[in-house]
Formats: C-alpha cells, structure tokens, sequence
C-alpha cells in the first residue's frame, strides 16, 4: 500500500475525478482474454488465453491501489488500478473498499472478476473479498473451457465458483459475431458440477426468435453429463428416421446412451449402449437395439453384442465377447447400431494373453454362428475351440531366437460338406527359427536356421486325414546401402537386396487345411517372407533367390520423399509339397512394384503392381493419387486391377469456399458396370455454427443386388450439441479421408 490518508476532502475530490458509475462503460470480458491466431487451425481465427491465476487457497488478502485510505473504522479504500486477490479469485476495478475484518465491500468503474475458467467484467459490484462472492451489475461475462460468452443485466458469484446470470444472453461464437445467440431469463454457470442450465430459453438468429424452450441444459467442460442429446432427424429405407438419445451418466464408471428411434415404416427401436469399468480395470460394454414389432415383417428383431475387457495387471489382459442377432437382414434392414462384426456369420470369443519376460503365452475360444442360411458347406468359418499359443523371442549370445507354437482344435458344422471336406480335427504347430544379424558401415546381412512342425488329426466327410509334416529351412538375407547427398540437401538411398531362402519338408503328407490360402507373392514383404502361406496349417518346399532394390530420396530433415521398391522372387527347382497339392513350375514369381511418391507438399501418389508369373501381363494393382491441401480440402482417385482388369475405381473429394464445403465420393465396380456406393454433401462448417445436407446410395453388402437411399440433415450449434449425428457417421463410412474441421470444438 502505497499510502495512508484518512480525510472527507480526499474522498470527496477521488468521487468527483471518477464520475458516477452510471458514466462508465466495463470492457467487454471476452474481448479481453481473446487472442488472434490465425495459424491455430480454426475456422474463428483466435482462442481465449487467460492468465495463469495463483494455485493456492490461501486466505490472506493482497490489496494494492494507487492511492490506499484508511477511514480509521476497519474499512480499506483502493483508488486508482485497484486490486483485491485472495488466491485464484482476482478483483480489479478504478475503486474497492472493503471491511477488513468481514470482507463486505464494494468496487467501481472498470470491474473486472477473474476466477478459475472465467472473467466477468462490469460497472459496479458488491463483492466479499474474503469469501469470494459477488453481485455485479451490467456484465459481461466469458468461461473459457467451453468458450461461452455473455451479457447480463446482473451476476451472481457464489464463493464454490457457481455464477448466476440474470436477464442475460449468450453464445459460444467467437468475440465480433453474433449469429446466433441465447436469450434467458436465468442461467445458471455451474463450475463445480460442469453443466451449465438456462430458465425461460429462446434461440436467437441474427436477432430474430426462431425456437423458444422452458429449460436448456450444456456443458461447461468435457466432463460426461447426463442429459438429452440433440435429435437427429432422416430419411432413407425405412421411411422417416427420428432419433431421441439420451445421455446418463449413473456413477463415475458407469453410463448408458439410451436411443429411441422412430421409423415411420417399420416401428420403434430402442438402442442401448451401456457401459460399467470396474476398479480392476475391467470394462462391461453392452450395445443392443431392440425393435418388438417390425412393422413390415410382423415380427420382433434385435441386435446385441457385449463385450468385456481387462486387464488387471501389466502382464495379463483378457476378453470376452458375444453377438447376438434376431435374423441376417437386420443390419440392412434396420441398423448396425451393436457394431456386429458381420451380416453373414458372427463370432463370439473369449481369450487371455499372458507377458512374462520373453514369453508370451495367449488363450482363446470362439463359436460361429451362420445367421444367413445361404452360407454353407467350405463358406462357413472354423471355430476355434479352444486355441492354445506360445510366443518366446531373447538372444542367444550373437544369435536371436524365435520360438511360435500353437495347439489348436477345429470344429465346424457338417451341413453342406461333402468328400473330403474337413468337419473338425487338431492341429499343432511349431516354429523355430535362429538368426544373427550383422550391421555394417555399407550394409548387413542376417543368416537364419529355421524348423518348421505340422501336425494334424482331422475328421472328414468321408472318413479322416493326418498329417504330420516336419520342415526344415535356412536362408541368407543380405542388403547393401549406398548414399549420396543431393545438391539441395538430403540424400539418394540405393539398396539392393538379395534373399536366399531353401525350406525342404521331411515328409510329402497332405495337410489338413482349417484355416489357410495362399497368400501369394503380390507385396514386397511377401517376397521376403520366410513361408508364402496364410495361415499356420503348412509349409512347403523350395528353393529360390529374392532379388529387389530400394531407392529413396529423403529432404535436408530426413524426411522421405519418394521410395520405389521392386523385387522378384525365381525359383531353382519346381515346388512339390504345395497346400492343394499341385506342383508349381513356374521359374519366377510376379514382378512386384511399390512407390510412395511426394510430388509436392499437397500431392501424393502409390502404386503397387504385381505382374503375373511371366511377368507379362499385370496380375494385380492399386493406383493412388491424393491430393490434399487441408482437411477440409483434397482429392483421391483409385484404381485396383485383378487378372488384368480393373475392378475397383474411387473417387473421393472435398473442396472448401471459406465456411462452405461440398464433398463427395464414388465406388464403381466396372466389371459389373455398377456403383457400389454414392455419397454427396454440402457442409457449412464456421466458428459458430455447422450444418450439412448428406445424400448416400449405399449397394447390399449381402446380396449386392438391392439399394438403399438415405438423405440425413445435421445441424450444429457450437457448444451445445448436433442435431442429426447420422450425417457425420454416413459421412465417416462413405467419404474417405472425411475429418470435421476443429474449429472451435
């Protein structure tokens, strides 16, 4: 304090110099903490930035002022650039007095509140420096976690941190833009609980009423609140959609979404998503729909799938999981809502992995359930039941060992099977491999024992199959490195490879085939593999020669550029011991190409190719172009090719005007000249607000004959909630590459 005055003459002439109240105009709170930045990302160009407050709940004041009177009967007069702090609570105004002993006082001119995740700025206050309460009068008032901003005729500061707002609005828009806006009779700001309420409610659009409401409920933070979500609202298959979800939040570990949903061709459903974490780290986590009465096949249908994870400690994690559903067009029909892992044959499971050391040891069961009668005979899955593994990796001296084995029974029905279609049987494998890598200033090379065991007793149709196959192996892989810095900074990488690779089965036995194919040689790493089989059922004989080479161009940060690889496997002998039996004569494998090329900072093209065995004719591709400048800007084009055709083409782009953005996107089949699926939009997406339009054609991913169209509407009003989520979630799964821009949320 800078000094100590104690006459009516002083007082007088301090009164006189600042004017009444009345004449002084509080500077607008938001405007205050708001912070250009237009590199932030966002579409409002700035963030609120508020000073750091003191961490303390210290009770002693801090009281500072130009001129500091004492009126010798407890009260403190502060004049000029006052300032009252009692920890993170901060009061600011042209004048404070106060009653040193109870705290009562008053403050004038430019008031300003300062507490945690607000600022409150007005013309005059009576305030309790000591407990932290207020009444300000003509406010402004900004919280900054949530990024809401106001106007009122009053506030109300209780000492928790709770505000109260009377005759006020409010909006989540950035400082200057006022689209839209809440008018309210009573708000409530409540710091302590995360959730904001408003009394008496109407929704305000340039000024104009457009929606009123008695009650409103929003957040303050991201703390999960229960409460309605915004409706969504849609069109599509099943007539006009309307979706209710509703939030509750029972317990810190525990929360349920419930949604109703209302389609005006086929009923009311219900669709739960529940949720419990238990202290052991064990999360319950059930989705269901239920719809009792189709409207359209007169019966009751559902979709449910539970789930539950764990992991009690660093070492051990299990899981379990169930689907469940009424009949195999219900995902088409009505929703994916329980995420089913398929239309066509679901799967119910439970496992465990174990980590000690370099072991690791994993457990599990699972059962098929073919809920689409057209799927039958070799098109149904195996069943696991159970699946035992085993994983060992550590060094042995220079050398690495690498130990996977596993035992595991196979079941499946028999409905459809014929000949020597396998029904069930056990399998037990076994791989060994010893390896020691050698780095040198211009390369390495690893050489590499390998060990092989196959051993299977399996029922068929017609009677039963064994097969016990051991396998033996080694190879050399080697790589040379040579670089060269560019002009410009950074480097030119050439490295050639070369792999030499012979695996020769002791026994010629047929295997019991459960779970494999083959997985060809159409991926650089596939080439390089020590068995070209998907799948643990067999390995088999060879001997060959990998040859390939990488180039790649890296900038001045070591940052890649461009990288082309290509490689070729040939063979010295024909292979004898083949999954289906077949000897194999080919002299050489496909030719495979792989780039991943940066053209520019904003374009990007892939390419991966494979020829056919005499490398004559392309066998398979995947062409990609990408071009992206945001995320709300870009273009991919794709192409896939297979037997020398192309099968698949995409098309996916967004383009922005500002707040404006158009997207759409394409999936055509040409050799059925079809689209697989369709999606365009128009999306506003701004500071304040966001809407979009979505329009989908989507082909049946079961009979790829029928089609669905759907239209879906969203609107958003930033921080307080989306009206029609299904847009988004349309626009997730159809639009490659679809981001919501960050502007704000």
């Amino acid at each position: 304090m800078t000094s100590h005055r104690n006459t009516s003459a002083t007082l007088f002439a301090t009164f006189l110099l600042l004017g009444s109240p009345s004449e002084v105009r509080a500077v607008d709170a938001a405007s205050t903490d708001w912070v250009m930045d237009p590199a932030s990302g966002g579409l409002c160009g700035g963030q609120y930035l508020p000073p750091l407050l003191p961490d303390t709940d210290s009770e002693s004041l801090e009281a500072t002022g130009e001129n500091t009177v004492f009126d010798g009967d407890d009260r403190v007069i502060l004049v000029g650039n006052a300032q009252v702090a009692r920890g993170p609570f901060v009061l600011k105004a042209d004048q404070i007095s106060f009653r040193n002993s109870t705290g009562d006082g008053d403050a004038a001119g430019q008031v300003s509140i300062r507490q945690p995740n607000a600022l409150l700025t007005g013309t005059q206050a009576s305030v309790n420096v000591r407990t932290s309460s207020f009444e300000l009068t003509d406010a402004t008032f900004v919280t900054h976690s949530n990024q809401l901003r106001g106007a009122s005729r009053f506030a109300i500061g209780a000492p928790n941190g709770d505000i109260r707002i009377i005759d006020g609005r409010f909006t989540f828009c950035a400082p200057g833009d006022q689209t839209w806006d809440l008018k309210a009779s009573d708000i409530a700001l409540n710091q302590s609980s995360g959730r904001g309420w408003a009394e008496d409610v109407t929704l305000r659009v340039r000024e104009i009423p457009v929606f009123y409401t008695p009650i409103l409920g929003f957040p303050m933070d991201d703390r999960r609140l229960t409460g309605f979500l915004f409706p969504e609202i849609g069109s599509g298959t099943n007539g006009t959609e309307i979706v209710a979800p509703f939030y509750w939040n029972l317990a810190p570990a525990t929360d349920a979404l419930l949604q109703p949903r209302f389609m005006s061709d086929r009923g009311t459903a219900l669709g739960i998503h529940a949720r419990h974490l238990f202290s052991d780290r064990t999360l319950v986590d059930l989705k269901t729909e239920q719809l009792p009465d189709d409207d359209q096949t007169n019966t009751s249908r559902h979709g449910s799938r539970l789930s539950i994870t764990s992991q009690p400690g660093k070492a051990l994690v299990w899981w379990a999981r169930t689907e469940n559903v009424s009949d195999a067009d219900f995902i088409d029909d009505v929703s994916n809502f329980a995420n089913l892992s398929s239309d066509t044959q679901l799967s119910s499971e439970i496992g465990a992995i174990l980590r000690q050391g370099p072991w690791q040891l994993s457990w599990h069961a699972d059962q098929v359930d073919v809920i689409d009668p057209t799927v039958t005979g070799t098109a149904v899955r195996f069943a696991r039941q159970p699946a035992l593994s085993a994983h060992y990796a550590a060094p042995l001296g220079d050398w690495q060992l690498d130990f996977l084995g596993d035992a595991t029974r196979f079941s499946r029905p028999a409905t459809g099977l014929s000949g020597d279609a396998l029904i069930d049987g056990d399998r037990f494998t076994a791989d060994w491999s010893l390896s020691r890598p050698t780095v040198y200033p211009y390369g390495q090379w690893t050489p590499t024992l390998l060990a092989f065991q196959r051993s299977a007793d399996a029922t068929t149709v017609d009677g039963s199959q064994t097969a016990d196959i051991t396998t033996v192996g080694a190879a050399l892989d080697g790589q040379l490195e040579f670089e060269k810095t560019r002009e410009l900074g950074g480097l030119y990488q050439l490295r050639p490879r070369a792999k030499l690779l012979v695996r020769e089965p002791f026994s010629s036995a047929q295997p019991a085939v459960f779970e494999s194919s083959e997985s060809g040689t159409e991926s650089i790493a596939a080439l390089y593999a020590n068995q070209s089989i998907d799948g643990r059922d067999f390995v088999g004989d060879t001997a060959q020669l990998t040859l390939g080479v990488q180039s790649r161009v890296l900038d001045h940060q070591g940052a890649e550029q461009a990288r082309f690889d290509i490689a070729r496997v040939h063979y010295f002998a024909d292979r004898t011991h083949t999954l289906d039996g077949v000897r194999q004569t080919e002299s050489a494998g496909p030719v495979v190409l792989e780039s991943d090329v940066r053209l520019t900072s904003r374009l990007r093209w892939n390419l991966h190719l494979a020829s056919n065995d005499s490398a004559s004719t392309l066998d398979t591709g995947t062409h990609t172009l990408k071009w992206r400048a945001s995320a709300r800007q870009y273009v991919t084009q794709r192409i896939v090719w297979d037997s020398d055709r192309a099968v698949r083409a995409d098309l996916y782009a967004s383009q922005s005007i500002g707040a404006w953005r158009a997207l759409a996107g394409l999936q055509w089949d040409p050799t059925s000249d079809t689209r697989v699926s369709q999606v365009m939009g128009i999306e506003y997406d701004s500071c304040c607000w966001r809407a979009a339009l979505v329009h989908a054609y989507e082909q049946d991913n079961r009979t790829t004959t029928a089609s669905g169209q759907t239209t879906k509407l969203m609107f958003e009003l930033k921080g307080l909630g989306t009206l029609g989520q299904g847009a988004t979630q349309l626009l997730d799964r159809l639009l490659e590459d679809y981001e919501r821009s960050q502007a704000r949320d």
